[in-house]
C-alpha cells in the first residue's frame, strides 16, 4: 500500500516509463502492433509492478491523470513508428491500457479522442484495452464510451478474457471489436484436450461474428503449433519478443 500522493508524486517527477511488446500474425510473425505498458523505476524500492502500482493510482484517484499521461507518451513515441510503416503501406497500431475506473467516466472517450487530435495520431490506428472484469456493460457511461469510440473508429478490445463471466456474444452486441486471451486460457494446450476443445470453439464463434482473437502469453512452439491448428492468427508473448524499450522498436519493425 502506498501513501496517497506517492504515485501523483512519482508521476510528477517523471519516475515512470513506457515499454513495447510487438504483436504479430501467428503464422508469419510480422509485427502489426505494439502493446504500450507502463513501468515504475521506484528510487529505493526499484521497479514495481503495474499490478501494485495501478490500483494505487484507482485508490488515490490519481489514474485519469495517469492515463493521460501514458496514452500521449505512447503516441509521441509511436508517431516515427507510424510514419514508417504508412511509407511502407504496412498495419500498425498501438495499443494502450484503460482502466475500468477511466471508462466509467462521463465523456472519457471524447477525452481521448483529443488527445489523438493533439498528438496527430489517427484514431483508427489505436486500440484501448479494458480488463474484462471491469468491463461493466450496465454502466450508461461505458456503454456511451464505446458507442463514441465505434463512431470514431477507435478499436476495443476486452482483455484477460477468460478470466471473467462475460459471454462473447454480449461483447459483440456492445461495440468490442476484440478478446485477449488470457495467460491461463493457454498455459496448457499442449497437455489439456478439454481446453484445446474449448478453444476451438471460441475460435470458430468469433471468426463467423468478425470478432478478433489477440493470443496473450505465447511462449513455446508447441503452443503456437497448435494455436495455429486451432485458426488463431493473432499473438504476443516471449516466444517472438518481450517488452522492449522505445528506442528498439525500429529494430523489429524491420524483422
Amino acid at each position: 500500500m502506498f501513501p496517497r500522493n506517492t504515485v501523483r508524486t512519482a508521476l510528477d517527477q517523471d519516475e515512470f516509463r513506457l515499454v513495447y511488446q510487438p504483436i504479430v500474425t501467428l503464422d508469419t510473425g510480422d509485427v502489426v502492433g505494439f502493446e504500450a505498458l507502463a513501468r515504475w523505476a521506484h528510487p529505493t524500492r526499484g521497479e514495481i509492478s503495474p499490478a501494485d502500482f495501478i490500483p494505487a493510482f484507482e485508490r488515490t484517484g490519481a489514474i485519469a491523470a495517469f492515463g493521460e499521461w501514458v496514452v500521449r507518451c505512447a503516441m509521441t513515441e509511436a508517431a516515427v513508428w507510424h510514419r514508417r510503416a504508412r511509407e511502407l503501406n504496412q498495419p500498425l497500431y498501438l495499443s494502450v491500457n484503460v482502466s475500468g475506473y477511466e471508462l466509467q467516466q462521463f465523456a472519457y472517450s471524447e477525452a481521448l479522442v483529443t488527445i489523438c487530435v493533439d498528438c496527430q495520431h489517427r484514431c483508427q490506428d489505436l486500440r484501448v484495452e479494458v480488463i474484462e472484469s471491469f468491463f461493466d456493460l450496465d454502466r450508461q457511461e461505458v456503454r456511451a464510451n464505446l458507442e463514441t469510440f465505434r463512431r470514431k473508429e477507435v478499436f476495443v478490445m476486452v482483455d484477460d478474457y477468460g478470466t471473467g463471466a462475460s459471454d462473447v456474444h454480449r461483447l459483440i452486441e456492445l461495440a468490442a471489436d476484440a478478446i485477449k486471451l488470457d495467460i491461463s486460457m493457454i498455459a496448457d494446450i499442449e497437455t489439456n484436450a478439454e481446453r484445446r476443445r474449448y478453444l476451438e470453439k471460441l475460435s470458430a464463434i468469433a471468426r463467423r461474428a468478425g470478432l478478433e482473437v489477440l493470443v496473450e502469453g505465447v511462449e513455446r512452439e508447441s503452443q503456437l503449433a497448435i494455436l495455429l491448428a486451432l485458426g488463431y492468427q493473432l499473438g504476443q508473448g516471449f516466444l517472438f519478443s518481450p517488452a522492449v524499450p522505445a528506442a528498439e522498436v525500429g529494430t523489429l519493425l524491420h524483422h
